[in-house]
């Protein structure tokens, strides 16, 4: 998490990145990040995903899921590296205020990904919080394309659980005309989720309790992204 120009590595994340991003990954393999949580975990139990019209009297106000704290004016900044060297930047805002979505009061979140091959891509998530604690995903604005939840039967999907749970799976959002997008967990521990994630390319990422997004690696072209910080 960065709201300055200076940064300096986590040492958590880089630990993360050095022992899951960067090898084989297996639920039981050597590679993973520690032992799985209780499988009495409730998980996404009783969810229903996607849902194409979430209840507003379901939701609160802003996002403090601990997997996935979204607090205005905060800004991430990643180190993009491959074949070992910095070879990009990724960095992320959580906008101020709120973004009117099918009733509910949306936290935006602006990805600007700069990568050396290609030029520099601006996306918007809009994420939602309902009182158990569960992050949806309830629109963006990617390319030429946007959408939200109950407009032309595009649905919300899960982006983060309240208690996730390994082995749980989802779809992070349906609509129409783009790839169905899922996730699923694949390794845990008591600090670090990691999640595969699966539309038009896979990905996989890594989060940390109280932090957010750590780590990311595009399993199809190859490069890690690393989470740096004043």
């Amino acid at each position: 998490m960065t709201r300055g120009p200076g940064a300096v590595r986590r040492p958590l994340a880089a630990a993360a990145l050095a022992t899951v991003l960067l090898g084989p990954v297996g639920l039981t393999g050597c590679a993973g990040i520690g032992q799985p949580a209780p499988y009495d975990s409730p998980g996404i139990n009783g969810l229903v995903i996607p849902t194409p019209t979430p209840a507003p009297a379901d939701f609160v106000r802003g996002v403090d899921n601990p997997w996935l704290p979204l607090e205005p004016g905060t800004r991430w900044t990643y180190d993009v590296r491959e074949y070992g060297r910095t070879t990009g930047s990724i960095v992320v805002d959580v906008r101020d205020g709120t973004v009117p979505v099918a009733g509910l009061d949306a936290t935006a979140v602006e990805t600007t990904t700069d990568l050396a091959e290609g030029a520099t891509t601006v996306e918007t998530h809009l994420y939602a919080q309902d009182e158990a604690g569960n992050v949806w995903l309830v629109g963006a604005d990617v390319g030429d394309t946007s959408w939200r939840a109950g407009d032309g039967g595009a649905q919300a999907g899960l982006a983060m659980p309240a208690d996730p749970r390994l082995g749980d799976g989802w779809l992070s959002y349906d609509v129409s005309d783009l790839p169905r997008a899922s996730a699923t967990i694949e390794d845990q521990s008591s600090e670090l989720v990691q999640l595969r994630n699966e539309a038009d390319t896979s990905t996989r990422t890594v989060y940390e309790k109280g932090v957010g997004l750590v780590g990311l690696q595009d399993l199809d072209a190859g490069w890690t992204a690393e989470l740096v910080e004043d």
